[in-house]
């Protein structure tokens, strides 16, 4: 069972013959389920707006069914103090998720190689044989997936707000829960003609050589998600203050404001590596500021009216 994911194709017809398939695209990224039975690849919520079509996916996973899922003996490299616990085997890592509410095992299991092009998600009958059909890539799942594949070099996830203004372009406002995220968005919808990738987290990828915002499914208070993405003009940190302010940050503090408002995993150093001097490349190219602002339409009228 621990070596599954060897099994998944890696041609340009991924969906072995019998199975049933569906795909979804985040951040550019496309993620494709082949599975028995179309109840067992079934998309729930606002995975649904970034559903696609493709025979051959950048992360393969083949869905099964498995009796049981005993607890592992392999090395733990994090634990989540939550849903998932992170192990590593020879050939790849495993992602145990549980809770004590279903039980002592795990619920299900996802077994990927390293470089998280394929992978194996075994379901826990024990626990889902009530349930008319299963949404494997519930969260935290899906973003596991792709924080990790994005830490190969290939981008981040960002805390973030992403707003699209038809006059002056993308802004991606930072910040912690509690930041503004939120009322950022809804002031910009109030007052402006403005597309919203999400109030809560967005995924930056370099193409060409402009730095790209993607929609996630995964949105904030304001309940905004699309699979939309545009060029990114500013970045801006956001932090709550008396008055409306714009501060040039340098590249150094880009960096590490960007940092600790992303998704990194942290189970190794190389991805950690990867994050960072992303981070780097993102801060090259884009200009990044802290906004200390007041939460109404002047905050809206502050960034209109800025020119670096």
């Amino acid at each position: 069972m621990m070596n599954s994911y060897s099994n998944v194709p890696r041609n340009s017809h991924a969906q072995p013959p019998g199975m049933y398939r569906s795909c979804i695209r985040v951040g550019d990224l496309s993620i494709g389920l082949s599975a028995t039975s179309a109840s067992d690849i079934h998309l729930t919520g606002e995975l649904g707006a970034f559903r696609t079509e493709s025979s051959f996916c950048d992360i393969e996973i083949i869905i099964e069914w498995a009796e049981q899922l005993e607890k592992l003996e392999l090395k733990r490299l994090f634990d989540s103090g939550s849903l998932w616990t992170l192990y590593a085997q020879p050939s790849g890592l495993v992602f145990d998720f549980a809770t004590p509410v279903l039980g002592s095992q795990p619920y299900k299991r996802l077994c990927v190689n390293r470089d998280f092009s394929r992978a194996q998600l075994f379901l826990n009958r024990e626990y889902f044989s009530q349930i008319a059909s299963v949404s494997p890539l519930e969260y935290p799942l899906d973003e596991l997936l792709i924080t990790n594949w994005l830490s190969c070099g290939r981008g981040v996830e960002v805390h973030a707000c992403g707003l699209v203004d038809r006059e002056s372009g993308g802004h991606l406002f930072l910040g912690h829960s509690g930041a503004g995220k939120s009322t950022t968005t809804l002031l910009w919808k109030k007052l402006r003609d403005v597309r919203v990738l999400s109030d809560d987290r967005i995924i930056l990828r370099k193409h060409a050589t402009d730095i790209w915002m993607h929609g996630t499914p995964w949105h904030g208070e304001a309940g905004f998600a699309s699979p939309e993405k545009a060029k990114i003009r500013r970045i801006f940190i956001l932090e709550h203050g008396e008055k409306n302010e714009i501060l040039r940050l340098s590249q150094g503090e880009a960096v590490s404001e960007l940092f600790v408002r992303c998704f990194p995993p942290f189970h190794g150093r190389d991805p950690l590596d990867a994050t960072v001097s992303y981070l780097h490349n993102i801060t090259n190219s884009i200009a990044c500021y802290r906004y200390r602002f007041r939460p109404n339409f002047s905050a809206v009228e502050e960034i209109l009216n800025f020119y670096d």
